[in-house]
């Protein structure tokens, strides 16, 4: 148990960093690849499993330079995340979880402002 927190507060460090890099200092592949280390960690646990379906479309997403749909799924796992958190029975990165939130919310606020949703795919 103490190594999956330890790769989930890992993860969750490296996820604070990128977002708050912005959308130019992120590669997508950098971003493919976090998202697929998120995907394994919710997996592993019933109560987060739901998490991967978003999690996937953003991955696709990501891959296929749709940044609309990048956009809109960042801000879905932004909700997401709170509900995570909320709901989590220990408490556990309740507020790492409400950081995260927050980084997701401006870094899909940062895509959109850029122009890069604008001119994205339809």
């Amino acid at each position: 148990m103490a190594q999956h927190d330890q790769k989930i507060d890992s993860i969750l460090d490296n996820t604070l960093q990128m977002l708050s890099g912005g959308a130019p200092a992120t590669s997508p592949d950098e971003g493919v690849n976090l998202i697929q280390d998120w995907i394994g960690v919710v997996r592993s646990d019933v109560s987060t499993q739901w998490v991967a379906e978003p999690l996937e479309k953003l991955r696709d997403a990501l891959n296929n330079n749709d940044m609309r749909t990048v956009e809109r799924v960042m801000r879905d796992l932004a909700g997401a995340t709170i509900d995570l958190g909320n709901n989590a029975a220990d408490g556990a990165y309740k507020q790492q979880l409400q950081n995260l939130s927050t980084a997701l919310n401006d870094f899909a606020r940062g895509l959109y402002g850029a122009g890069s949703v604008q001119s994205g795919n339809q």
